[in-house]
């Protein structure tokens, strides 16, 4: 187990002052069997009072309206949490629940070159449904290439490939794929960790009862090294931020991640 500090800003820019803001910030740390959150508190500049809810995936967020003209929204969210308490997260949900992790999204939607890298693996020596996830996670790590800036963002998973590299999220959305047409249930992850500098993605895929975490982008297991914030049936699920404002402004978007791990005297 890992005692993690984060600290997650968010910062939007508008080129003209806009009002009448009405925002939701979806990046607030939730209690799982592999993870309790021991603190966190957030700022939201221009906002004295918002309120707390979940989406139907069980995510936390923060929500509120900011009346007065402002040009620039500032977010702030930290805390401390406790990571490794388990290395999976039983399923206790209706099973039925589980068929829209199966279901391919717009964004998962395989084309010729996923089912042409699918066709790929044999299976062979897998012995059930988390020995395949691995193999994916494994094969995917090795043939596609991490390359900021080749993709945008929420890129279809078949461009993606056809691009041949990407981002953490591009890793996600390919390995979704490939394992929603094995029928294995599998779910879009974000959260942080130790020396990424900005939010990162994975996937959970369902095994023997269980959700795992699988990181083909480092091409590891999920361990105590990663706080989880919000998963999904693919990255539009998991968006940060979602709003609306009056004024015809032009915006910017940036975002900062720090994740170190806390060492206590024994």
């Amino acid at each position: 187990m890992k005692r993690l500090h984060f600290r997650y800003q968010l910062k939007a820019e508008y080129s003209q002052p806009v009002r009448h803001h009405s925002f939701s910030v979806r990046f607030l740390p939730s209690d799982t069997s592999r993870q309790r959150v021991e603190r966190m508190e957030a700022e939201i500049s221009g906002c004295e009072t918002f309120g707390n809810a979940e989406d139907s995936f069980g995510n936390r967020r923060v929500y509120g309206t900011i009346e007065a003209p402002h040009d620039v929204f500032n977010v702030e969210i930290r805390g401390t949490v406790l990571t490794g308490t388990d290395i999976y997260e039983e399923y206790t949900a209706d099973p039925h629940r589980c068929a829209m992790f199966k279901a391919q999204t717009q964004l998962t939607q395989p084309g010729d070159l996923i089912r042409q890298f699918g066709a790929e693996f044999s299976f062979s020596d897998a012995d059930g449904p988390y020995d395949r996830v691995l193999a994916v996670m494994r094969r995917l790590h090795e043939r596609f290439s991490y390359g900021p800036g080749r993709t945008k963002a929420h890129e279809k998973a078949e461009s993606a490939l056809a691009a041949g590299a990407g981002v953490c999220q591009d890793y996600a959305h390919i390995m979704l794929s490939l394992l929603r047409e094995q029928d294995i249930p599998a779910r879009y992850v974000v959260g942080m960790m130790p020396g990424e500098g900005a939010s990162h993605a994975w996937v959970e895929a369902l095994c023997r009862g269980y959700w795992y975490g699988f990181d083909p982008t480092n091409g590891r297991l999920v361990d105590d090294d990663y706080i989880r914030v919000s998963c999904g049936r693919d990255s539009l699920d998991c968006a940060v931020i979602r709003g609306s404002f009056t004024g015809a402004a032009g915006q910017s978007q940036s975002e900062i991640v720090q994740v170190e791990e806390i060492f206590r005297e024994t």
